[in-house]
């Protein structure tokens, strides 16, 4: 049936995409649902040269998205409902029901496992995206011109810092970060000119563009990431004090059998393409020794019924042959 399958998996990002190849490629029958119009996750929103990448240092987020594109759907014909926001996923260890909207229209796929690799979100700190308060790093910081601006930077971590070298680097009048700590690398601590930096805690009007009384011409927030888990709140499974899924490191199961995470949303140590395709594999094969465990113990049980029937079916003579 349409709506039957081994695995649900939920995000069609790096970790959701791969983790799908795999179970597709070992010999299951996957489903994505992805909330965005096309795979890809962040990726579709990344403008720049993924780097740190070694196998593709020039591939920029729209390039991932696209290859993850044709991997899953082209090369593998899997499953993939797009435009798609999960509502809920109840059930137990071999029977899943997940709800879906797809549009106006909703929907419902039942399977025996699944994956939660829905990712995560700019954290808003409670602001509100508007044409001069951008959320997140991202192409709309790459499609803002910045000449002759004066710009605030909320956030000390590592996107605070890399956007503060940028918005100067594209020609802002003023630059200055807010931070109540900062925890960026030190390569990159290194470039804020000291004067830009405002530690401690500080106060936004949003409505005006000010901090702490004075007046910017547009805000940057970049307060991280928050995990997008709220649809599975039914399952009951055990969440960190951050909001992301505690799994078994060893095979990304989370606190319910049968629920696995992987990538952003389980908060690994450094989330990135290659972390969450490595986690992809990983509850990939994990799914598929449980899933051939159970196989197995089935056939082995009707094997051992069958004969069981075989020998009431068939009486032996006492020297140990079928009677005739």
């Amino acid at each position: 049936m349409e709506s039957l399958f081994d695995v649900v998996v939920i995000g069609g990002g790096p970790a959701g995409a791969s983790a799908a190849v795999w179970l597709k490629m070992l010999g299951f029958r996957p489903l994505v649902v992805e909330a965005r119009s096309q795979l890809g996750g962040l990726q579709t929103i990344n403008p720049y040269a993924n780097e740190w990448i070694v196998t593709s240092p020039f591939a920029t987020g729209s390039t991932v998205a696209d290859a993850i594109r044709r991997s899953v759907v082209d090369e593998h014909g899997i499953a993939t409902w797009l435009d798609s926001r999960v509502l809920s996923i109840t059930g137990t260890d071999g029977a899943f029901v997940t709800r879906v909207q797809s549009g106006a229209q909703g929907r419902e796929a039942v399977s025996k496992k699944v994956v939660l690799a829905s990712g995560v979100r700019a954290s808003a700190g409670g602001l509100h995206a508007a044409a001069r308060i951008l959320i997140g790093p991202g192409s709309n910081v790459a499609a803002t011109d910045f000449a002759g601006l004066k710009v605030a930077i909320l956030g000390g971590g590592d996107n605070a810092a890399e956007n503060y070298e940028y918005v100067k680097a594209h020609g802002a009048a003023v630059v200055h970060l807010y931070a109540r700590t900062l925890h960026a690398r030190a390569e990159l601590l290194r470039k804020l000119a000291p004067a830009d930096v405002h530690l401690g805690d500080y106060r936004v009007d949003e409505k005006t563009r000010r901090v702490n009384g004075s007046q910017y011409d547009l805000l940057l927030v970049l307060y991280g990431w928050a995990p997008n888990i709220e649809y599975a709140a039914g399952l009951g499974i055990a969440m960190d004090t951050h909001g992301h899924v505690v799994t078994d490191p060893r095979t990304g199961e989370a606190t319910v059998r049968g629920v696995f995470a992987a990538g952003e949303l389980a908060g690994r140590m450094h989330p990135c393409c290659v972390t969450a395709m490595a986690d992809g594999v990983v509850v990939a094969t994990a799914i598929q020794q449980q899933l051939e465990r159970a196989l197995v113990t089935r056939m082995v049980a009707t094997l051992h019924r069958l004969a069981g029937a075989a020998a009431t079916a068939a009486p032996w003579s006492s020297r140990g042959h079928p009677a005739d």
